[in-house]
């Protein structure tokens, strides 16, 4: 088996009031929470469809520390949880860095260094990668995600295999060439990379990458999506005062700026012209980068961003007719994805948009961008529809499409949930764990891997 540890910005969950101390066991549900975005819910998938079978059991998973969590966590999904911290001004110098590259990512926009937080974003990097190096005699790989760890492979150099999972959109088009050069430099500090889409690989390609890269379709456990009953869809609608007959247009992401929902809300105006009847749902909230990196007394951008939404809703005159539950539970999700009629993704430059899957595995239509990834598997008038980015008539046109033609829409939500497989987490755990076997490989085959310690794992 295969021993992994794994290396997030955003730990993997949240702790409750009265959790845990350090180095004790932490109980979902009692304890702690799981945090929400892409990353953890991925990587949760994959340790529970793989832990036990071809991972070792009680994977390291090293993050930033947030508020109430302690250094060490044992938890009873099988993961250890260890955090660093980066305190004071140095957190927020490097959340300001890692928000100014998320930001030229999702544009398409240069980027330009702020030099004054980057000195910042390198401290957050060596710490990362020296919690890391404490564990090279306990792993046999460390699997890192996302752009915030972008400087920890070449840190980490030929000491232990690493592999960088890319989750944002790869487009290094139109940067300075020495920002291009400091992107691709820094993927290649990896053993191998692994990118969302069959266009993300090509754009590696285009930008002169010469290390090792992959492609996997993110993924999700098919079993965390469920319908809910009658009285689950009635009591959500009741409570958020959406009337049982209205159809409901549904988007969910979190309070984010780059996510784009002033174009949902644009876009929305003109379906209610057409559908009076019709209810939006702007369901998401703050994420862990949102709320916990700051280290201002100012509103968070989740916050910010969400004010300004509810001003754009009084300003098209939409009260009554858009819904911002912020944050919901799992059966609340459950709920709202039955209740719904449409799905879309207003987002015009997303790595992939998962969100979309969990949509069809809920047989809905779905309504997504020509610049998000997941459009990869859109077929229009199939199991969805596609748009251009950022065209507001476009996606307001395609949503009243299919509206108007409920039966339609329920055929190609059909269809969607046959898509949906191509994102399950059974055949993309298989897939990493030839990715992962290769990559061990090379180090094995050099004689540079650590030997196994008599005591076993740290």
């Amino acid at each position: 088996m295969i021993r992994v540890c794994i290396n997030s910005q955003t730990p993997p969950l949240r702790p409750l009031r009265g959790a845990g101390r350090s180095g004790t066991l932490w109980r979902s549900g009692v304890d702690y929470e799981p945090n929400v975005g892409g990353v953890v819910p991925m990587m949760r998938a994959l340790l529970r469809a793989s832990v036990g079978r071809w991972i070792a059991p009680h994977p390291r998973w090293v993050a930033l520390g947030g508020p109430g969590l302690p250094p060490l966590v044992r938890t009873d999904d099988g993961f250890l949880l260890e955090t660093f911290s980066l305190e004071g001004s140095a957190r927020a110098r490097y959340s300001d860095f890692k928000e100014a590259i998320w930001r030229s990512f999702h544009g398409p926009s240069t980027f330009r260094f702020p030099m004054e937080s980057y000195p910042a974003f390198v401290e957050y990097s060596c710490r990362a990668a020296s919690r890391l190096l404490d564990h090279l005699e306990s792993y046999d790989l460390f699997y890192v995600n996302d752009f915030q760890q972008l400087l920890v492979g070449g840190l980490i150099g030929s000491a232990a295999p690493a592999l960088l999972r890319w989750h944002i959109p790869v487009d290094l088009q139109g940067y300075p060439e020495p920002v291009r050069r400091f992107f691709v430099k820094a993927m290649e500090g990896f053993d191998a990379i692994v990118v969302s889409t069959r266009a993300g690989l090509e754009e590696l390609i285009r930008s002169g990458f010469q290390g090792r890269a992959f492609q996997v379709y993110p993924y999700l456990d098919p079993t965390a999506q469920r319908t809910a009953s009658p009285s689950e869809v009635s009591a959500f609608r009741a409570r958020y005062g959406l009337p049982e007959r209205s159809p409901i247009v549904l988007s969910v992401a979190r309070m984010d700026p780059v996510k784009r929902h002033d174009l949902l809300l644009a876009a929305f105006a003109q379906v209610r012209r057409r559908h009076p009847s019709a209810r939006l749902v702007l369901a998401g909230g703050a994420s862990f980068s949102t709320q916990s990196l700051s280290g201002r007394d100012a509103p968070s951008k989740a916050e910010r961003w969400e004010r300004e939404l509810r001003q754009e809703i009084r300003s098209r005159g939409l009260e009554g007719s858009v819904v911002l539950p912020g944050s919901l539970t799992e059966p609340e999700l459950q709920a709202v994805y039955t209740s719904a009629q449409v799905f879309v993704h207003p987002a015009p430059w997303e790595g992939f948009g998962l969100v979309a899957v969990e949509a069809w595995c809920h047989k809905l239509p779905v309504v997504v961008s020509d610049g998000a990834g997941v459009s990869e598997l859109v077929d229009d008038d199939v199991n969805g529809y596609t748009y251009p980015a950022g065209s507001v008539s476009a996606m307001g046109q395609r949503i009243s499409q299919l509206l108007s033609r409920p039966e339609e829409a329920l055929r190609m939500g059909e269809v969607g949930a046959l898509s949906a497989r191509r994102c399950f987490v059974g055949p993309a755990a298989a897939r990493l764990r030839d990715i992962f076997e290769r990559t061990i490989e090379l180090y094995d085959q050099a004689g540079l891997r650590v030997p196994v310690p008599p005591g076993g794992l740290a």
